[in-house]
């Protein structure tokens, strides 16, 4: 007898379904809401899952069903949408775009049993080949492991069979599931999070920004840059906290691929993995890591040798121009690079158009210093190599390799190399006198070859100053430096790089162009956060853009919020001639302090004093030109709050805020 979960807000359409499973040979359970059903679906085995498309209340059926699938132990469950309306046209593309495995209307509802059947034999099928498949897959691991060793007798009489139990554990550590997931907004804060996750990283997840569950690090960064294929490979430390040991960790970053107008647009899974444990596991069992494929690998850095060119530098401004003369004259030698400037300025992007516009063959390795501990950021530079315990090796295999060895005959980044520990200084300084490594544990150096690019976001010259930087290595990478400006200080290059942005992030969405009044104010706008904040504002405006253009209101919520403080909208006062009298009546200076003005109707008389008006005797302020804004836009809106943020271009909640923070009531 085959169980089947039932989701359905309709309890005669229950009841109808569940009736006709009886009567099939098949136990039913029923619920009515979607996150009933999810709980459900993770809490007990099922057979299949029959969804109704149209939920009422909470989740719809098709995001029931993208987090059916998205569970591990219940992905081979077959799931089936089904519409009693049948009057939308889009459903069917939504349903499999969502994963279902089949999706019925309103037409074909009689049928619904014969598909189900179909699934039904399919999933048996499919569990009886996995069955062989393991049996297959046991022999070989038994026979392998007999012409390996022989046989002896186990300890404390334990059987052989016996000893499979901890080799499949430590081999669902190496390769198995992620240890800890959380889910995460275009801001970086966290939406939700799981059990593993709440262990790895601290109770209480929700609400959480990764800049603070994971200073310095950079994982912040690493996943609000994944946004629209998946990214793998980032590790980083987090420090020992209360009643927490340090760890180890590694981010896999999945950004979720919806419809653009559905609010979960701009969310990315993180899959969190133990380094510690894994690493562990992995050597037990010598698991190899999976690689891109030798006949993916020629396209791949084609492509990128395409994108990363110093003529790929859009800008005309002369900052990026002297970027461009910087890079092609570093692209003559190979001779090491320091890189200067903000974070968010694009060091990223400038050490990889110099790694693939150059003739380097090897991989391009990104080293983010400040993200590792002190203790682990030279296994990972260097690399290990285990004790020979006399087996007769030897001793010159390495157990594990490092950056240096990964970027051999290429490029290897480090970011943030004021970051490094003064022993550290002095094996780089080694490595660029004599051009070998030694691995922690060996007995002697090896020769490799790389070009090496380093970057500082503080001036070095403070540290070497202060002791604590070399000043031999410092006076060996800044012979060839190359300041990378912030947007701020490209400001006419601004409008050239949104379209840019428009091309790449707009062309999936069918988003072609901006708004008149967009362009205008992303070419005042502050960016403080440099390129990489503008690049997070198009992405997020082309999201949830509609009719192919980006507007104003398409923009995230804290850059709009920022209008009124650019220097194109500041309210500044008229200036009056020396000699000109004041008009009276247009201007006022108030007793009543500024706090205490109310907004009223404008019904007078065109002479009637005007609580918004500015006047010299005001003082130069934000918060008096801000409130006389908002008394402005109450009164032209005629005391309607809602439309007076829509008006000024700002939230509900911001001028709620805002009206609490000056007393208007």
């Amino acid at each position: 007898m085959s169980r089947i979960l039932v989701i359905d807000d309709d309890s005669g359409h229950r009841l109808i379904l569940k009736s006709r499973l009886h009567e099939t040979g098949h136990e039913a359970v029923l619920v009515d809401s979607g996150a009933k059903g999810l709980v459900e679906a993770r809490s007990q085995p099922f057979d299949a899952f029959l969804v109704a498309a149209r939920l009422g209340k909470g989740v719809d059926g098709y995001e029931v069903c993208r987090r059916l699938k998205g569970i591990p132990e219940r992905a081979h469950v077959p799931v089936i949408l089904f519409n009693d309306s049948g009057n939308l046209h889009d459903d069917p593309t939504r349903a499999f775009e969502a994963g279902c495995d089949s999706y019925v209307t309103k037409p074909d509802l009689p049928a619904l049993d014969h598909v189900l059947r179909v699934h039904l034999r399919a999933k048996k099928r499919i569990e009886e080949l996995s069955r062989e498949i393991h049996a297959l897959h046991e022999q070989v691991r038994r026979a392998h492991h007999s012409e390996e060793r022989p046989r002896v007798p186990e300890p404390n009489g334990a059987s052989p069979e016996a000893c499979a139990d901890p080799k499949a554990v430590l081999q669902e550590l190496a390769a198995g599931r992620p240890d800890g997931v959380v889910v995460v907004d275009a801001e970086g804060s966290v939406r939700f999070a799981d059990r593993g996750a709440c262990e790895l990283l601290g109770s209480r997840l929700e609400g959480m920004h990764l800049g603070s569950l994971a200073p310095a690090s950079g994982l912040e960064a690493y996943v609000r840059d994944a946004r629209v294929e998946a990214r793998e490979g980032f590790r980083f430390d987090l420090p020992p906290r209360k009643g927490r040991t340090p760890r180890s960790l590694q981010a896999v970053v999945v950004p979720l691929l919806v419809q653009p107008t559905s609010e979960h647009s701009a969310l990315r899974v993180v899959l969190l993995l133990d380094a510690g444990k894994r690493r562990l596991a992995a050597e037990l069992m010598r698991v190899s890591e999976p690689g891109v494929p030798r006949a993916e690998l020629a396209p791949l850095v084609e492509a990128a040798r395409e994108r990363y060119r110093p003529e790929s530098l859009v800008g005309t401004s002369a900052a990026a121009q002297r970027l461009r003369d910087d890079l092609n004259a570093a692209l003559r030698h190979g001779e090491p690079v320091l890189l200067r400037g903000d974070r968010a300025s694009g060091l990223d992007r400038v050490a990889r158009t110099l790694h693939y516009s150059g003739n380097a063959t090897g991989a391009f390795v990104h080293v983010r210093c400040a993200a590792f501990a002190p203790e682990n950021l030279e296994a990972h530079l260097f690399g290990v190599q285990k004790a020979n315990h006399g087996t007769g090796s030897n001793g010159n295999g390495a157990d594990r390799p490092g950056a240096f060895q990964w970027a051999q005959d290429g490029t290897l980044f480090l970011e943030d190399v004021g970051e490094l520990a003064p022993e550290l200084q002095e094996r780089l300084v080694r490595f660029l006198e004599t051009g070998t490594v030694q691995r922690k544990g060996a007995q002697r150096p090896e020769r490799i070859d790389l070009r090496l690019i380093v970057s500082a976001h503080h001036p070095l010259e403070n540290a070497v100053a202060e002791g604590r930087f070399s000043r031999d290595l410092f006076g060996r990478i800044s012979a060839h430096m190359i300041q990378v400006p912030t947007l701020s200080q490209r400001r006419e290059d601004v409008e050239a790089i949104a379209l840019d942005l428009l091309g790449r992030f707009g062309g999936a969405r069918r988003v072609a162009a901006f708004d008149d009044s967009v362009l205008e104010f992303l070419r005042r706008h502050d960016w403080t956060g440099s390129v990489a904040e503008l690049e997070d504002t198009i992405h997020q405006a082309c999201s949830i853009a509609s009719g192919g253009v980006v507007h104003f209101e398409d923009l995230p919520r804290n850059v709009r919020e920022a209008r009124g403080r650019s220097s194109g909208d500041e309210i500044i006062p008229a200036r009056r001639a020396v000699a000109a009298r004041p008009v009276e009546g247009t201007h006022a200076i108030h007793d009543t302090p500024i706090h205490e003005l109310q907004p009223r109707p404008s019904q007078g008389l065109v002479s009637d004093v005007r609580m918004w008006d500015i006047t010299d005797a005001d003082p130069v302020s934000f918060d008096v030109y801000e409130k006389k804004v908002i008394l402005r836009a109450i009164d032209q809106c005629e005391g309607d709050k809602l439309a007076a943020a829509r008006l000024l271009g700002v939230g509900k909640s911001t001028l709620y805020r805002k009206l609490k923070y000056h007393g208007i009531k």
